[in-house]
């Protein structure tokens, strides 16, 4: 196989096993209230890192592997919101085809625009990913379980995760600064 695709695979599944490792040691939990839980933690930070610098594929294997493993070794409280069949499926199909937008979006800025003007729409970015989020969630959570949610439980998830958001954007605008310029490129692509 071409060197571009064990590149995403190794990022994919390193990011992912350090997204899984940073919930099961508390890095990330559980914000409650209003009928719905949100996680919240260092986790998508490198889901989103993971999915930028490594496209589509290393987002999907980031997002999958953090979610099985933070519903096999996570907190009790995550793990038993996890073990519905319902909310396990839901966040897996949401995360996994978010983290798959965000790997071409930042490719597509990647190929037209410059640092620092970049960071700008990668603030874009993850604004977006978090306003897509909680909708798709909601929508997929009340179709497998069967239990039709109301607009509170999206306004609800949207104030829980607006300090996530901002960490989100601060760690990872600070890490494609300090990366140099040949790494920040999308590895799953070649030049």
């Amino acid at each position: 196989m071409k060197k571009t695709v064990w590149r995403p695979v190794a990022l994919g599944v390193v990011m992912g096993l350090l997204a899984g490792i940073a919930t099961v040691t508390r890095l990330s939990f559980l914000s409650s209230g209003a009928d719905i839980d949100n996680a919240i933690g260092f986790y998508m930070t490198l889901l989103l890192i993971a999915a930028a610098l490594g496209g589509p594929l290393a987002g999907v294997l980031a997002s999958s592997l953090f979610i099985t493993l933070s519903a096999l070794y996570g907190p009790p409280e995550m793990k038993a919101v996890l073990g519905e069949p319902g909310i396990f499926w839901s966040n897996m199909l949401v995360i996994g085809i978010l983290m798959v937008l965000v790997g071409f979006a930042y490719r597509l800025i990647f190929e037209r625009i410059k640092m620092p003007a970049r960071l700008l729409l990668w603030m874009g970015i993850v604004i977006s990913v978090y306003l897509l989020s909680s909708p798709a969630n909601v929508i997929l959570q009340s179709y497998f379980l069967g239990d039709m949610a109301n607009l509170t439980h999206v306004l609800f998830s949207y104030k829980s995760y607006i300090p996530q958001a901002f960490f989100d954007i601060l760690i990872t605008s600070m890490v494609f600064l300090a990366l140099p310029a040949r790494y920040r490129r999308p590895l799953w692509t070649q030049h």
